[in-house]
């Protein structure tokens, strides 16, 4: 049944804000009535969980809900109360509308992460299984804070990634742009003054300016197969099959397959140490873990372990049987973690080393990126200047003769 939002008198004289669950505003109004509320404002509140028009929760705000809701708990805030404080704090209009679900659920005494696993869109299962374990543990402030920190290194990550990746994006689009400027509304008209004046083109100027009078006769039709072209691309992405294929060739690349081997491997392990850390059994960790690597074979290998693991065997033992989908050093760490018994602590370490190591390699990939493209670019425009200049000099050439 949908939420209602209110704010009543009571018979004492004072005004109280909350919510209530109910089929209809009648019967909302009814059961506020009944109780013996004078009704100031009610309506419906939206919870579109899913919907594209509903927006979306940020990892930072993910990161800041977490650290706030754990700092309330130690302080020994109950649940119900530090959730409508955090409502009533944030700006996000989804996070408010989950948070408003939360705070009503929790009152009838339902779990914050049953109430949560309705919006698997904004909280994966690596959330969801730290909350789990918090509350049957009764350490939900740690499982708390635990996520606050994962998320948080976690927005860090995908930020090095973003921030090496913005100086090359920007290049190839702004190069994108000035080849649609030129086929759209320059060649055209270069095309038709070398065609009237009757100059003799070499086939590649022939081609070049032939593609541009296609473009400019048939301009709507182009644009709307490019976007067809695009659509096409877009929807093959969404193709398990497609994306495994891509995944697989761009994985041949030695540089992509190195950066996406140390970005699964810090994320197997900051989660792994995670979950451990929460108090999460190993079999439950690694079939979570599972979910969130990115290669095929290692997902496909991982989801293995914890067959392994129940059969009573060390994680290591595991790794090193199965096929090496993991560099000796990593499999030599987990080892090393597992006879100190300190697995989550040696974990966390080797997190935080490739990490390091692929910020390292991002800045070493965008040092190298910056020359090709500059090559590219030198090469394009030369390419251009060649095909257009040599008509222009056989006009001036064939004006000489007069």
């Amino acid at each position: 049944m949908p939420l209602y939002s209110y704010k009543v008198k009571t018979q004492r004289g004072d005004v109280v804000d909350d919510v209530v669950q109910a089929s209809s505003v009648k019967d909302a109004a009814s059961t506020l009535t009944s109780e013996g509320y004078k009704i100031l404002t009610i309506k419906k509140v939206d919870q579109d969980a899913g919907g594209l028009m509903s927006g979306s929760i940020s990892i930072s705000e993910k990161a800041a809900f977490c650290r706030f809701i754990a700092t309330m708990l130690r302080a020994g805030l109950p649940l119900p109360e530090a959730i409508d404080i955090i409502k009533d704090e944030t700006k996000n209009r989804k996070l408010k509308k989950v948070l408003t679900d939360v705070s009503f659920e929790v009152r009838k005494g339902k779990t914050i992460s049953s109430v949560l696993s309705k919006y698997k869109r904004d909280f994966d299962t690596v959330f969801l299984t730290m909350v789990k374990a918090g509350e049957e543990s009764g350490t939900m402030d740690k499982s708390f804070d635990y996520l606050s920190r994962q998320l948080t290194l976690s927005y860090e990550l995908i930020q090095k990634v973003k921030g090496a990746m913005t100086y090359p994006v920007v290049i190839v689009c702004a190069m994108a742009a000035v080849f649609v400027v030129m086929l759209v509304f320059v060649l055209p008209q270069l095309a038709q003054v070398f065609y009237d004046l009757g100059v003799k083109l070499p086939t590649a100027t022939k081609f070049v300016l032939d593609v541009g009078i296609f473009v400019g006769k048939y301009t709507t039709e182009v644009i709307i197969g490019a976007f067809a072209v695009a659509l096409v691309i877009f929807l093959l992405f969404t193709v398990q099959k497609t994306r495994n294929a891509i995944f697989d060739f761009i994985m041949k690349l030695p540089a992509i397959k190195g950066l996406v081997i140390q970005i699964d491997i810090a994320r197997f392990s900051r989660t792994l140490s995670t979950l451990l850390s929460s108090g999460v059994p190993i079999m439950v960790c690694l079939e979570v873990c599972s979910n969130i690597v990115q290669q095929p074979a290692l997902k496909k290998e991982v989801k293995l372990f914890g067959a392994g693991v129940a059969q009573g065997k060390q994680l290591s033992e595991i790794i090193t049987s199965g096929k090496k989908v993991f560099p000796s050093t990593v499999v030599q760490t987990i080892k090393a973690g597992e006879k100190s018994g300190s697995l989550e602590e040696v974990l966390a370490e080797m997190a935080d080393f490739y990490e390091k190591e692929v910020d390292f390699t991002l800045k070493k990939l965008t040092s190298l990126l910056e020359p090709i493209l500059m090559l590219v670019i030198g090469v394009a425009v030369g390419g251009m200047v060649v095909i257009m200049i040599t008509p222009i000099y056989s006009l001036v050439g064939g004006m000489g003769n007069f």
